[in-house]
């Protein structure tokens, strides 16, 4: 008996636990991956009136990719929701990235203010690669059409079960997309924004809640 209330105390533990939302207003660098270098910087500032992560890259690079995510963060399926903002002139790509093993191994999506209401407004690949190979997901099948703010924030929901991901743009109750084969590789891990070729990012309100 004493071995049994063991096993379903240890379960609902690990029932509560998976089911944890995790909320960060901002992003702390001392508990976050946050890279910085002679290429990308950050900031912690004013954007549109809300305090954000603000991201910025120096020098333009096609196959430019950053994730920043909280280092102890496990994270399978669930629900993960942030605001997102682009500030550049040219060349947006802001995102989130999820199930992040490392920088260079990870899921991602992507929104391109730039290109509103077309296929191209939404973009989803698997990064597995020292360089983000994007050029190697540009069928449509891996793209979908948004209607997003040139420069304003917009809030972006992903709901991640299994290999689906369904992807909401500014509380909309129709997904923007849905796509059923996420990488099998790529099975866990933490969560967190994504910076591509652009100038300048901005990013707040990452919440992730297990299923």
């Amino acid at each position: 008996m004493k071995t049994l209330l063991t096993a379903l105390a240890t379960l609902l533990f690990l029932t509560v636990t998976a089911q944890q939302k995790h909320s960060y207003s901002t992003a702390d660098p001392a508990l976050w991956v946050i890279p910085k270098n002679d290429t990308v910087s950050y900031a912690f500032g004013d954007y549109r009136g809300h305090k954000a992560l603000l991201m910025s890259r120096k020098i333009g690079n096609y196959k430019a990719g950053t994730p920043v995510y909280p280092k102890n963060l496990v994270f399978r399926d669930g629900t993960i929701e942030a605001d997102i903002a682009w500030q550049g002139d040219k060349g947006g790509y802001v995102g989130l990235a999820f199930r992040i093993r490392d920088s260079h191994h990870y899921e991602c999506i992507y929104f391109r203010p730039e290109s509103t209401g077309t296929i191209n407004a939404i973009q989803y690949m698997p990064e597995k690669k020292a360089d983000f190979n994007w050029w190697d997901y540009e069928a449509n099948k891996y793209q979908a059409v948004a209607t997003l703010p040139l420069h304003d924030w917009f809030h972006v929901k992903l709901m991640v079960k299994g290999n689906t991901l369904t992807v909401y743009v500014n509380n909309q109750a129709k997904p923007a997309m849905v796509y059923k084969a996420l990488d099998s590789s790529l099975a866990e891990g933490s969560v967190g924004y994504w910076f591509g070729n652009s100038a300048a990012g901005a990013f707040r309100n990452l919440v992730v809640t297990g299923l």
